[in-house]
């Protein structure tokens, strides 16, 4: 069952499209189309990407007109007029303004205590999704081989994307709370998972809360910037459809040259086996597949940060990019 009705809370119903500013969009298209990525309809100074799902679009590219290669903020699609209006009463609300967008739609941006940007739009047409061909393999284990007499045969390239999946940002030194609090009151966002550092609260995995409905894991996490740091996303992650495409799509974007973060491995939280890229203005952007599925019946765990908070298998992670 979703949540209610009269839920103060305004409505999340999912995760919509991110968008960025890149200083030379014309790298950042090449980029995007090896990262999986098809085009949904392009213009002179932003182009606009889509998956194979029945999303008209989840990745936004805008020329950078000052040219500073910027995060544009997350989109999430809210459930009704009505939870539009609760948006505009939040402090710091925009004007509600129409979409010039595939699928059309209106738009109103909040702001967070940090200075982070949220999109919330709604009536945006959804499209047909796309058939890729992707199988649905049938595993043979040692104990049970129902894969007779046929092969698995792969092609090495692009991932074709799903669909935006979840993003994450930074908070400065002392804010935790204040981001904890204006989320979880605000939208329909709830605890999956959180992790401490020497004993609190630090980082924070959220879910789009449904009730009992299922969900992906989390669309939003909060993580600690470093004293030197200034607040900013972290990463921005896309679905792809199994393990075989993903390792293939790795395997392809290093042939091409392009800066690997970390990867492959499976994540804890989550459960989602993750491979992390820099895009061309630098920006941290995955192909995940198998993550996890909650909803408001399950366990919120709390763990103190280590090794074993991150991944299960896979390279270590490696520093921070400088």
């Amino acid at each position: 069952m979703p949540i209610a009705l009269d839920d103060p809370r305004v409505r999340l119903l999912k995760t919509a499209f991110v968008t960025y500013y890149h200083s030379d969009l014309n790298k950042a298209i090449k980029f995007l189309l090896d990262f999986g990525f098809e085009i949904a309809e392009q213009r002179d100074d932003v182009t606009f990407f889509k998956g194979y799902g029945p999303d008209p679009y989840c990745y936004v590219a805008r020329r950078a007109e000052d040219g500073l290669s910027k995060f544009g903020g997350p989109a999430y699609l809210i459930e009704s007029e009505e939870d539009l209006q609760k948006a505009s009463r939040i402090p710091g609300a925009s004007t509600i303004s129409k979409l010039d967008a595939p699928g059309g739609g209106v738009s109103i941006t909040l702001t967070d205590p940090v200075g982070h940007q949220v999109h919330l739009v709604h009536g945006v047409k959804e499209k047909e999704p796309e058939s890729k061909d992707l199988q649905k393999l049938v595993v043979n284990y040692e104990d049970d081989k129902p894969r007779i007499g046929r092969f698995q045969r792969f092609k090495m390239g692009p991932a074709p994307v799903h669909k935006w999946g979840h993003y994450g940002v930074s908070y400065p030194p002392g804010t935790y709370q204040k981001m904890v609090d204006w989320y979880t009151s605000n939208l329909t966002l709830a605890f999956s998972d959180k992790v401490t550092i020497e004993g609190k609260e630090a980082v924070s995995f959220f879910h789009i809360d449904r009730g009992t409905d299922y969900v992906d894991h989390h669309s939003f996490y909060i993580k600690p910037a470093s004293k030197d740091e200034k607040p900013d996303v972290a990463h921005s992650a896309f679905e792809v459809h199994d393990f075989d495409v993903q390792q293939l799509a790795h395997n392809y974007l290093e042939s091409k040259g392009y800066e690997l973060s970390w990867g492959v491995g499976r994540h804890v939280l989550g459960s989602q086996i993750f491979d992390y890229w820099y895009d061309v203005s630098g920006f941290e952007v995955e192909h995940y597949a198998d993550g996890d599925l909650v909803n408001s019946e399950t366990p919120v765990t709390v763990q103190e940060n280590g090794p074993n908070t991150m991944y299960v298998w896979g390279p270590p992670r490696p520093a921070t990019r400088v």
